[in-house]
């Protein structure tokens, strides 16, 4: 019998990732405080289309097969419906409000694709679609500018469903536990203005430009206007950072055999998005506002199918049989 000590390497190594963690969402905090428009910026011209390109596979890989390919095609049709608007914006056609109610519609006609599905599988999945059916009905009678920037500023958050439905037990528990300080507690004291700098007044006229990112121009001139885009700031770097670095090392699990599109092999598919990703970080140079623009065409629909994506994975449980399609290269 091997009486020998177990070494305590492994233990080591997890403390030190939780402690490197730990610091950089600490230095994200401090310099969206200090530097939100940089921040935003940069962190939107280097990330947010590779991002998005990630979420997008690892949805594929993740749910494609409890969807399966007929209910994607017709999924597909108010979100590419969704991208257009976002097109005509470019092109100047219609005015804001109005873009902002139809592509409320168009989401709203989204999740009214999935509830046939939510209604077979129980009460439970049929009330949650029920409920964000209402949200966006209610979104387009109201006030759907107001709202969708909202929206923009909420979606921030589904990395933490998208982690719920992947992880099981004590996993779970730990990434819940954190989740909820780092995505709800760290951003609720950055807009309750603590310790928040004042800025120089070209800096906040730069600032006050953009605010309307994460905030709604009925809300730019109270108080905390910039406390609230400084804490979208920071939610937004923590959803590049999980979906790129977290959601890939997940992967799709057994799931991932039933993708619905041919995703090129994992290395193939980073020196893609990387080359991608780099042609828009120069357009961002050149056009911020442009180019933003047009991200933002393929940023609405990721964002628009994580809603009925998350509905469908509270009714449909992932395949019990893992394959081995599902390994990362």
């Amino acid at each position: 019998m091997d009486s020998a000590p177990r070494s305590p390497a492994p233990a080591t190594a997890v403390t030190g990732r939780v402690a490197i963690a730990a610091l950089c969402v600490a230095a994200i905090a401090f310099a969206a405080v200090s530097a939100p428009l940089e921040v935003y910026v940069v962190s939107l011209a280097l990330f947010g289309l590779p991002h998005v390109a990630t979420e997008l596979r690892y949805v594929d890989e993740r749910f494609g097969a409890r969807m399966g390919t007929r209910l994607a095609r017709r999924l597909a049709i108010p979100l590419l419906g969704i991208a257009l608007v976002r097109a005509l914006a470019i092109a100047g056609v219609g005015d804001a409000t109005t873009r902002a109610a139809v592509e409320w519609t168009l989401g709203a006609a989204s999740i009214a694709v999935v509830l046939p599905l939510l209604a077979s599988r129980g009460s439970t999945p049929a009330v949650l679609g029920a409920l964000a059916l209402l949200v966006a009905v209610l979104a387009v009678l109201t006030d759907p500018f107001a709202a969708l920037v909202l929206f923009a500023l909420a979606h921030n958050l589904t990395p933490l469903g998208f982690l719920a439905e992947r992880l099981d037990g004590p996993s779970r528990r730990r990434a819940m536990l954190v989740g909820a300080v780092v995505f709800l507690a760290i951003p609720a004291v950055i807009v309750c203005g603590v310790a928040s700098p004042g800025l120089p007044s070209d800096r906040a006229d730069a600032l006050a430009a953009q605010l309307a990112s994460f905030v709604p121009i009925a809300w730019h001139e109270h108080g905390f206007a910039f406390d609230l885009f400084r804490a979208g700031a920071f939610l937004q770097c923590l959803h590049y950072a999980i979906v790129i670095l977290v959601l890939p090392r997940l992967g799709g699990g057994g799931e991932a055999s039933g993708a619905c599109c041919p995703w090129p092999v994992p290395k193939r598919f980073v020196a893609w998005i990387g080359a991608s990703a780099a042609l828009f970080a120069v357009g961002y140079v050149l056009s911020f506002t442009g180019t933003r623009a047009t991200y933002g065409v393929v940023a609405a629909i990721h964002a628009w199918l994580e809603i009925p994506v998350l509905l469908v994975a509270c009714a449909v449980a992932p395949r019990t049989v893992p394959t081995l399609a599902g390994a990362r290269a």
